[in-house]
């Protein structure tokens, strides 16, 4: 059974944007793309969820360690900004990466 932690990053973005605490985990859990980024160094998990009365994809970086998942970060990204780090070939699509 792996571990979910939230970063003080993650959570001090949570408050300040205002995104319901369960986004994280749910992004993890039950992801519609799933990436690795080259340059950070670590994975992302991209899902579509209602977020300021839009559906928008709201995507999160994490690292995994073993058992152990480091939620780092989460925002909403365009689905531009996803095929703009595809095409740089920042993001790497990652069909296992969970």
């Amino acid at each position: 059974m792996e571990t979910i932690n939230y970063t003080e990053h993650l959570n001090l973005r949570l408050k300040i944007r205002k995104i319901p605490e369960n986004y994280p985990e749910l992004i993890y859990n039950t992801p519609d793309q799933t990436f690795y980024d080259s340059l950070e160094d670590n994975f992302i998990a991209v899902k579509k969820l209602k977020y300021n009365t839009k559906l928008r994809n709201m995507m999160i970086a994490f690292e995994k360690e073993g058992k152990i998942i480091n939620i780092l970060t989460i925002h909403p990204i365009t689905d531009e900004k996803i095929r703009n780090r595809m095409l740089n070939k920042r993001w790497i699509k990652n069909e296992e990466a969970i």
